[in-house]
């Protein structure tokens, strides 16, 4: 068990070296008001600490460096929010009160906020819409020869593609065909609703469309592979190569092909609160200085999505948890504001049609 004293050591040398990247030695500790202690007690604090294998001590300098196991010491029992992050929580507003914004437009323009600010690489993974349920299937005709198709979930997820009206079909026998999709496709889950397009029983339902058919199909599919697609968010992705520990070109190229597979949704999964793994935690980290800092946001009805840092061990945690948290509440906010959105423009399109 660490002394008091060690802790404020551990402390004081993690907050350090996240600002300077260097290692830290008992002269730079002794500047500190509450390390009022000599360079000798110090120096035996700071040995009894890579001992027990908080710190480590590097081949250049006498001093120390955090260890994984220091890093994680400090962030389950040390670290503090830092409050005047506070003083950067207007421009997150300014992005959320947009009312031109749509909600991809404010997810990436938090995201890349959150980079510039960081200087780390940000990611942001929307709830598992895959799973949510065909509410309906929709269109509106905008002219004689296009139509855009609407596909609503019960989470209230919505998802819009255009499509071009054959010479041979008219608006009333393309109304049937969606009525059909929406009666064969209504209450199965996205992937579900993928599968059954593809079958022979789907194409029978639509066969009276034939010359029509194929591109249809290919239509609605594309729309619904939008439903995963646009569930990654990412901002910033070069911004860690400016640090230090990025300076290896086999870190690099294996960090830019985790995140171009989209490896990254392993590490940001569905933790009840906040999350800080390590390299030894997940395999596909890809260096040992590496750490992803998440937090979960509601979406409402059980589902959750979750906005990270990717960013180097020594990162300034108590400056980066308290933004991802106000960034994550802002979303929960979002995403209840789109659900309520989506409620107004479907009784506007009611209203629209019955005009018609």
């Amino acid at each position: 068990m660490l002394s008091n004293r060690q802790k404020l050591i551990l402390k004081a040398i993690i907050d350090i070296h996240s600002d300077t990247a260097e290692p830290v030695g008992s002269k730079t500790l002794m500047n500190l008001p509450y390390l009022n202690f000599s360079s000798a007690t110090l120096r035996y604090d700071m040995a009894i600490l890579e001992d027990l294998g908080y710190l480590e001590k590097t081949h250049t300098s006498s001093g120390r460096i955090p260890s994984e196991k220091g890093y994680r010491y400090y962030v389950e029992n040390l670290v503090t929010r830092d409050s005047e992050v506070a003083k950067v929580f207007p421009l997150v507003d300014q992005i959320f009160e947009q009312k031109s914004f749509t909600r991809d437009d404010a997810i990436q323009e938090a995201l890349k906020l959150l980079s510039d600010l960081t200087n780390y690489t940000a990611v942001a993974v929307g709830p598992d819409v895959e799973q949510s349920k065909i509410k309906r299937i929709d269109f509106v005709p905008l002219g004689q020869t296009e139509a855009v198709i609407l596909i609503v979930t019960d989470t209230g997820h919505v998802q819009h593609q255009q499509i071009r009206i054959s010479g041979d079909m008219s608006m009333n026998e393309l109304r049937e065909v969606i009525k059909t999709l929406d009666e064969l496709l209504k209450d199965r889950t996205i992937s579900e609703a993928m599968g059954v397009l593809k079958e022979e029983y789907a194409q029978h339902e639509l066969s009276r469309f034939m010359a029509y058919q194929a591109q249809l199909i290919d239509s609605f599919v594309q729309a619904f592979s939008k439903f995963a697609s646009d569930k990654f968010y990412l901002s910033g992705m070069t911004n860690v190569f400016e640090q230090p520990e990025f300076n290896n070109v086999n870190h690099i190229k294996k960090f830019i092909d985790m995140l171009d597979r989209r490896e990254i949704i392993k590490l940001i999964g569905s933790d009840d609160g906040l999350s800080i793994k390590f390299a030894s935690d997940l395999e596909v980290i890809p260096m040992n200085h590496m750490t992803v800092v998440s937090v979960p946001y509601e979406v409402g009805d059980g589902e959750k999505g979750t906005i990270a840092l990717l960013g180097p061990s020594r990162m300034a945690y108590k400056k980066i948890i308290p933004l991802l948290e106000y960034i994550a509440a802002n979303l929960a906010k979002l995403y209840k504001n789109n659900k309520e959105w989506i409620k107004w423009k479907t009784t506007k399109m009611k209203s629209f049609k019955m005009i018609k």
